[in-house]
């Protein structure tokens, strides 16, 4: 498996584009976006299902700091800072410019975020597995790729696109209205109009939609993915428990 160094620095790695992307989203102040960025933040729940030995069938480097450890098997700490990341950034960098892509592609836009999802895992992954070695997929060759099974790239396309189109539906449902609110013009007489700030109703309401707009995403992609395994069952023995 990997160094240690290794290890650390792709934690390292995780962390910085994390706390980036953290920073990027605070700054916009829009909390459907918080609840996007806090829903991707907690997939590794999904995370630790995918990686059993009835799905990807992966394990992780021991030398990762946990989220958990349960019989031997770890939940890295630096898989969820790689959701957030991986999934959360982009999918509401797409959503910000959604009117752009709109204009450019129209209802192809679904296809072309579907396509961007899917390019990015082979570029992400395997460099991880094949030369850094941080996990290992236990699987027949036949049904790898560098290391990463092949299905994981339009596994990757369909997350990606569904959280996108998830995203998209949140923040047109749960937007504050940010009704206009007469303030006093600087310098002379009359008024003018300022966004009234957030309630707590709000951020509430922004948090809650965001967060479940990823999951539900994930969880009907999730059911994709079992009935793909339960038809190829492309496993080889492994000495994870579970």
């Amino acid at each position: 498996m990997a160094s240690t160094l290794t290890v650390r620095l792709f934690e390292l790695l995780c962390l910085v584009l994390f706390v980036a992307g953290l920073l990027w989203v605070r700054r916009t102040g829009h909390p459907v976006y918080a609840g996007v960025y806090l829903g991707s933040t907690l997939l590794f729940g999904f995370d630790w299902i995918f990686n059993s030995n009835w799905l990807f069938r992966v394990e992780f480097d021991a030398k990762f700091i946990d989220v958990w450890r349960i019989q031997g098997v770890s939940e890295p700490l630096a898989m969820a800072l790689n959701y957030a990341f991986y999934f959360g950034a982009p999918v509401l960098l797409l959503v910000h410019f959604r009117e752009k892509l709109d204009r450019r592609f129209g209802t192809r836009g679904y296809l072309v975020v579907f396509l961007l999802g899917a390019a990015a895992l082979p570029v992400f992954e395997i460099p991880m597995v094949r030369w850094l070695k941080l996990w290992h997929y236990y699987q027949k060759p036949g049904y790898l790729l560098g290391g990463v099974p092949w299905s994981n790239i339009w596994y990757s396309g369909l997350l990606t696109v569904t959280c996108y189109m998830g995203a998209r539906l949140a923040v047109r449902w749960a937007s504050p209205a940010r009704i206009p609110t007469p303030i006093p013009a600087p310098g002379g007489p009359g008024t003018m109009a300022a966004p009234a700030p957030l309630t707590f109703e709000d951020r509430a309401k922004g948090l809650l939609v965001g967060a479940a707009s990823i999951w539900g995403a994930f969880y009907v992609s999730l059911l994709v993915q079992i009935a793909w395994y339960a038809v190829t069952q492309p496993w080889v023995p492994t000495p994870k428990p579970f």
